[in-house]
């Protein structure tokens, strides 16, 4: 991980072009034949003066002339116009830099080894003193020399401005890429708290059902009932905005709402529940867990004759995966009016697609009276 935040940073990349561009602008003396080698020559100092600006019209088109000029403008004919002006602006340059470093400029027969001996017991040489004394004549517009010159000049222009912007494509497409995973990003985590918000009320108008009930029956059970109401609107309010919350901390959470539900009950629900210790290593999204055992609790009740639920929890430890199953009895064709009743097991799956994507198993059936949901997640 730190290998590739390392790679993607802006500094590597920065050092990259750096290094790459160095190794180009040098080329002339790294390709040198050492057999032949007595040193640089103004052929050298020119191939290097050529590389570097190769190098600056690569930089100048990919972050001004294309993006700006073609792509943000429009203006393609400025565009060309622009190119062309800077490549002959280039090669005027290069032609300059030839007088100047005349007369030792020095530039090797055509069918001659660069560094090698040519006609005439050296290298040609382009002035008064050359071969045949023709001066600058083998090297004069119009001649066959300039014009092979210039046509590989100018596909080497042509290729760099390709190859620039190639690379301005893949650095747009890479920021709309980033752009749209974002945004994605910030869709997801704002369904996700819709989603939540949606939990907390619904769980939220259950639980004040079962006060009303206990109220109804000046029952005793009021007072700590309303304690581990405390507790569950605790968590509800300074966790349920987490990412992630420990599996032992959702498993405490549905200890004290089964522990809210055997008050208002009491022993006319059988509830198992045993949950493995030594959990606190894994973890999950917040009240993921809490909506099967609601889901028991109000259909699995009531109506019910000899009602009962059982809830298993279990982690491999060596998979990381949660074994969550809630089985309740239900009624012999047992219907649901309550248009809300949906809401928390719908209100879940659609959760576990945002977050867990392939790495869960939603499996809810019905046989013999029993309702069972079983849900397996890979635990992070």
């Amino acid at each position: 991980m730190a290998f590739k935040k390392l790679f993607s940073s802006k500094y590597l990349v920065v050092a990259m072009h750096v290094v790459f561009w160095t190794l180009i602008i040098i080329s002339p003396y790294l390709f040198r034949n050492p057999t032949t080698w007595k040193g640089f020559n103004a052929w050298h100092y020119r191939g290097m003066a050529n590389n570097a600006m190769l190098a600056g019209l690569f930089y100048l088109n990919a972050y001004y002339l294309y993006p700006v000029l073609y792509k943000k403008r429009k203006q393609l004919a400025l565009y060309v116009v622009s190119l062309v002006a800077i490549v002959a602006g280039i090669i005027f340059f290069l032609k300059y830099l030839d007088h100047l470093l005349y007369p030792n400029f020095e530039r090797p027969k055509i069918g001659a080894d660069m560094h090698g001996k040519g006609e005439g017991g050296g290298m040609r040489r382009f002035g008064p003193g050359g071969p045949g004394g023709r001066g600058r004549e083998g090297f004069r517009g119009g001649s066959p020399m300039f014009l092979w010159w210039y046509f590989t000049n100018m596909i080497t222009y042509i290729f760099v401005i390709g190859i620039s912007i190639s690379y301005r494509i893949i650095i747009d497409n890479s920021k709309l890429e980033k752009i749209r995973k974002e945004r994605e990003n910030e869709n997801l985590r704002s369904e996700l708290t819709f989603l939540r918000s949606q939990v907390s009320p619904h769980f939220i108008f259950n639980i004040l059902n079962n006060m009303v009930s206990l109220a109804r029956k000046k029952s005793d059970m009021l007072e700590p009932s309303l304690i581990e109401l405390s507790k569950l609107m605790r968590y509800m309010l300074y966790e349920n905005d987490e990412e992630r919350v420990s599996l032992a901390r959702e498993v405490e959470y549905l200890k004290s709402y089964i522990a809210l539900q055997h008050l208002r009950f009491g022993d006319d629900v059988t509830i198992v529940f045993n949950p493995p210790e030594d959990i606190n290593a894994y973890y999950l999204e917040p009240m993921l867990l809490v909506p099967f055992v609601e889901n028991a609790f109000k259909h699995g009740v009531g109506m019910v004759e000899d009602p009962h639920i059982n809830i298993v929890l279990d982690v491999d430890r060596t998979s990381g995966w949660l074994d969550f199953k809630v089985m309740n009895a239900i009624a012999p064709q047992q219907h649901t009016k309550d248009k809300s009743s949906g809401i928390g097991l719908a209100n879940v799956r659609r959760r576990l697609e945002l977050l867990y994507n392939n790495d869960y198993a939603l499996d809810i059936r019905q046989s013999d009276n029993i309702f069972i949901a079983e849900l397996k997640i890979k635990l992070k």
